[in-house]
């Protein structure tokens, strides 16, 4: 038991993993009993929903990778078990105060999320502090994960806030919008634009990305001004989505990803950036249909985020980790049919999660049995992952 312990904790990716792992399919499971009338929480479930998956859930996995990628990208030590094990203990041990005191007391609410909060700056400053040892002089995209890493802080401070007095309604919105795009958004395509061409150029021979320079500064500036309106409910009729859509898209086009010429575990990575486009796309869509149809216009419920957050976030998480996983358990980073599988459960349980938004428009009586599904998929999806992956965590 205790080597088990030993081998689970001598890398942080390993570490963060599973505790992202165990997480994802605690947090569904919560949500799921919600939906079915057996749990009622004391704060609203979409604040829980964000809230969970955005801290508990996806920063896990990407503290795992970037407490194990940022000393090679800034050529320093490793991080050693003593500096990690701290923050993971205390963010896992908040976690589940948190959700005990969902259903208890909003003073334990309040704690944990201040539990969480400081495992948050725990790892943020671990990062900083190797960004300040490091000799490295190109740091174009260490910056701007740092950026982000501030900007998911700024995020959970405001739903601490927004714990404290459940009236601050615009706080809350803030700190979803914002941990969102501007943190776990910012993030996750600050990694995709570094590493998935340095894959590819290392797999396609005289393959070379036709990278933007002033991507990320183009898209900081629209998703901080889609932030800030959204947050103060000041409808922009899809602009600044219609923006973002034509940057994404434009962008990826640059790329010229050689998607006929990899294996899965790379092209999974490409099908994984083919959401983001498309939910900036039907962002565009919910915002300017108003002027066409009426008011109300077409209700896209919460269609456009979860294209982004399931298909985008999630993919490529699936992707990278089984990739990082395989690679650290010296096997090679290679896709079975068991792992392709698992890459298109992620695209089944999106378009599912996206037509029971979209099926308000004809059929509402099916849209709690929809949200049910979709649930359930997500929970069978990283059963699945964990039940094959999880092991070599240990290994």
């Amino acid at each position: 038991m205790k080597q088990l312990f030993i081998n689970l904790t001598e890398k942080p990716h390993k570490l963060f993993f599973f505790g992202g792992m165990v997480n994802a399919i605690v947090t569904m499971l919560v949500l799921l009993l919600h939906y079915q009338g057996v749990l009622y929480s004391k704060i609203t479930l979409s604040s829980v929903h964000a809230y969970t998956l955005i801290f508990a859930v996806f920063s896990q996995f990407f503290f795992g990778f970037l407490c194990t990628m940022f000393p090679r990208f800034l050529a320093t030590s490793e991080i050693a078990r003593e500096r990690y094990l701290p923050p993971f203990l205390l963010l896992n041990g908040s976690v589940a105060l948190f959700t005990v005191s969902l259903y208890w007391a909003s003073a334990l609410t309040v704690l944990a999320s201040a539990g969480m909060f400081a495992a948050y700056l725990m790892v943020g400053w671990i990062l900083w502090q190797l960004y300040q040892q490091s000799s490295v002089s190109e740091r174009f995209d260490v910056n701007w994960i740092l950026i982000a890493v501030v900007a998911g802080a700024v995020s959970h401070l405001l739903f601490l806030l927004s714990f404290i007095d459940p009236v601050w309604v615009t706080i809350n919105r803030a700190a979803i919008e914002s941990g969102f795009f501007l943190y776990l958004f910012m993030l996750i395509i600050t990694l995709s634009q570094k590493m998935i061409p340095f894959f590819t150029e290392g797999k396609v021979a005289g393959y070379q990305a036709n990278r933007s320079r002033y991507f990320l500064h183009t898209l900081a500036g629209l998703l901080l001004l889609k932030v800030t309106l959204t947050s103060a409910v000041v409808n922009s009729y899809g602009l600044i989505d219609g923006a973002l859509f034509v940057v994404t898209l434009r962008e990826l086009i640059r790329w010229r990803l050689p998607v006929r010429k990899v294996e899965a575990i790379l092209w999974v990575l490409y099908l994984s950036l083919v959401w983001v486009p498309i939910g900036f796309l039907l962002f565009f869509l919910e915002g300017f249909t108003p002027l066409i149809l009426g008011s109300e216009g077409w209700m896209f419920e919460k269609a456009p985020l979860h294209a982004i957050g399931i298909g985008y976030f999630t993919t490529l998480l699936i992707g990278f980790g089984t990739r990082i996983i395989l690679g650290h358990a010296g096997q090679k980073p290679a896709a079975d049919r068991y792992a392709i599988m698992l890459f298109w459960s992620v695209q089944v349980v999106v378009l599912v999660r996206m037509a029971t938004g979209l099926m308000l428009n004809s059929e509402m009586s099916l849209y709690i049995e929809m949200i049910t599904a979709s649930a359930l998929l997500w929970l069978g999806l990283f059963l699945l992952w964990s039940k094959r992956y999880i092991p070599l965590l240990f290994k």
